[in-house]
């Protein structure tokens, strides 16, 4: 596969996630697309500035792997990937954190996640601590509360396995033993990252 600079691949994922939420466009084969996320996270740099306000807001997942970790090997693409179905709404909010909960409240790398499933009027959302680590491009995070609703009504909102001291013993863990994405694309339009157990995602900006 010909080497691609990076802003070409950056505008290339954009096309893919608008195609993959609209319709609009014929999606980008699987097996292309996950050569191109190879080759970016190939060539992505550490962001020594990285702050939380750049991921603050909605991104619709549009892309993800399957379970066997993709890589390159001998020059060949191995793994599988799958585009979530449009009538599926996945995504991950980030937003500040919020001052009476969440630990070291003057940090810029700290703030909160919502990992959010709407799907035929139900809705599930799982919410907690987000701390960003700059030199490795890391977001480490614990989901620590959840809410589910059915057609607009509440039926559960709390803490969720022992979320409460989870909460607050949060800040003093170390990101090695914590859920994390590894970002190898950071852009106003679109995310990129490979999770703790391997799989890669692609997400897009959206209003909530």
């Amino acid at each position: 596969m010909p080497e691609k600079q990076p802003d070409v691949l950056d505008q290339a994922f954009v096309k893919a996630a608008h195609a993959a939420l609209t319709g609009s466009a014929p999606k980008t084969p699987t097996q292309s697309l996950i050569e191109s996320l190879l080759q970016r996270e190939k060539v992505a740099q550490s962001q020594s500035n990285l702050k939380f306000e750049q991921f603050i807001g909605a991104w619709r997942l549009c892309f993800v792997t399957g379970t066997k970790k993709p890589h390159q090997h001998q020059n060949k693409t191995v793994g599988n990937g799958f585009y979530i179905p449009r009538w599926v709404k996945m995504q991950i909010v980030y937003s500040p954190g919020n001052s009476t909960d969440y630990g070291p409240k003057t940090s810029d790398t700290v703030g909160q996640i919502a990992n959010q499933v709407h799907w035929a009027g139900l809705s599930l959302s799982l919410t907690g601590p987000a701390r960003c680590w700059s030199k490795k491009n890391i977001m480490a995070f614990d989901f620590t509360r959840m809410e589910f609703k059915a057609f607009g009504r509440t039926l559960y909102q709390g803490f969720i396995r022992g979320g409460q001291e989870s909460e607050q013993t949060f800040w003093d863990g170390h990101v090695r033993t914590q859920a994390f994405f590894v970002y190898f694309l950071i852009q106003d339009q679109v995310l990129a990252a490979r999770g703790r157990g391997g799989g890669i995602a692609l997400w897009a900006k959206t209003e909530t």
